[in-house]
């Protein structure tokens, strides 16, 4: 376990370990997309630079819901998503995305290349031309620099996904910190408990363990489970065959209700098929393919196997480079040498982002983002004292 105080400080300032917290963790790479989409504001000088401004307006936004002594800002690294990659290579096919087969046999790596062509002549998303590549890549890097002048943390590995750090950090909180998530992916309510709830920005709601069914449709406690089945299409992972969302919830109406099992489901749908069966009724094929895990995806009888390894954020797929890098921050204070808003004035200028040339306007926007450094230089005061 971690210990973000140090023992030292904890015998002298025992309350340092009981006052309640909050602390925000943003899905820093699904905030990017939807900024980056949202606007193609342009600089004087022709350059886009929309992103920049609509992703520093979201996270100011997010500052004004709550009294946040940590911002974190999570973000997919290069290569993220391949440690799913490697163990279901029909991962996030129907995108813009390549992983690497180093570590395969040709066979394998012929085989991959042959799935994931198949999936993208499927789907046949517009990719991203190389210059919109290079411009979002770009306003991200801007974006990053401003967060640090501004105290709010940034995390990003390589191999790993912002899901996977968002996970891992619930799973590792302090047991007086509550966490407020912030991200559209609503996979992520599966790590909502009574200290941690998810703001779905396209929705403007908070989701926690009381509304989520009203909300959602369905126990909190089923999330992973319903993606296990059911598959994820925005991922591009199969789920049984035959068996969607409607069908989940028509036959098994108590994932609604309360907490449910694979075990659970599997023995209701063999249930019932041995009932249809003794009324010299046909079974119904969807229950078998419960019963027999049957997918249409590459992952074979293995897939209710497969799907909880890549589904489930209680226990992220990360590196140990990654897991050492949050723990760094985990609880860590902010050195505020070298931090300033004249640093960030200057980031902004430097970049073209012209709306905030006004001094007043530029003081009036970022004003929101003094408690959040007032608590980073408290907390960093108190460790020292």
């Amino acid at each position: 376990m971690r210990q973000p105080v140090p023992k030292r400080i904890l015998e002298s300032k025992p309350e340092l370990s009981k006052v309640p917290y909050n602390t925000l963790l943003i899905d820093g790479s699904n905030l990017m997309e939807v900024c980056w989409a949202a606007s193609d504001e342009v600089s004087s000088n022709g350059k886009r630079i929309g992103g920049i401004y609509q992703f520093l307006f979201q996270v100011r936004a997010l500052l004004e819901k709550g009294n946040f002594r940590h911002a974190f800002c999570l973000f997919d690294g290069d290569s993220s998503g391949q440690l799913r990659y490697e163990k279901y290579p029909l991962y996030k096919a129907n995108r813009d995305k390549t992983f690497s087969d180093d570590n395969l046999s040709d066979y394998m790596k012929e085989v991959n290349a042959r799935i994931r062509s198949m999936q993208q002549k499927l789907y046949k998303k517009p990719k991203r031309t190389e210059s919109e590549k290079e411009n979002f890549f770009w306003q991200r890097d801007v974006v990053m620099r401003c967060l640090e002048e501004l105290f709010v943390r940034v995390v990003c590995c390589d191999k790993t996904e912002a899901d996977d750090f968002i996970g891992y950090y619930v799973s590792h909180k302090e047991s007086n910190e509550r966490i407020v998530i912030c991200s559209n992916d609503r996979d992520l309510t599966q790590l909502i408990s009574e200290d941690v709830i998810v703001y779905i920005q396209s929705m403007h709601e908070f989701i926690n363990t009381r509304n989520h069914t009203e909300k959602l449709g369905y126990d909190y406690r089923n999330v992973k489970l319903k993606k296990v089945i059911c598959g994820d299409v925005s991922d591009n992972i199969k789920g049984i065959k035959g068996v969607g969302e409607k069908t989940l919830f028509d036959n098994f109406p108590e994932i609604k209700e309360r907490e449910v099992t694979l075990e659970d489901v599997i023995g209701k749908a063999r249930r019932l098929n041995e009932e249809r069966i003794e009324a010299k009724k046909k079974p119904l094929k969807w229950a078998e393919n419960i019963v027999n895990a049957v997918t249409d995806g590459c992952q074979g009888d293995r897939v209710y196997e497969v799907n909880d390894e890549i589904i489930d954020l209680k226990n992220p797929l990360m590196t140990e480079e990654s897991k050492e890098l949050i723990e760094s921050y985990m609880g860590s204070p902010m050195d505020p040498e070298g931090r300033s808003f004249a640093n960030l004035y200057s980031i902004l200028m430097e970049a073209g982002v012209d709306s905030f040339r006004d001094e007043n306007r530029f003081g009036n926007f970022f004003n929101i983002f003094n408690y959040l450094i007032d608590s980073e230089k408290k907390f960093a005061q108190s460790i020292s004292d």
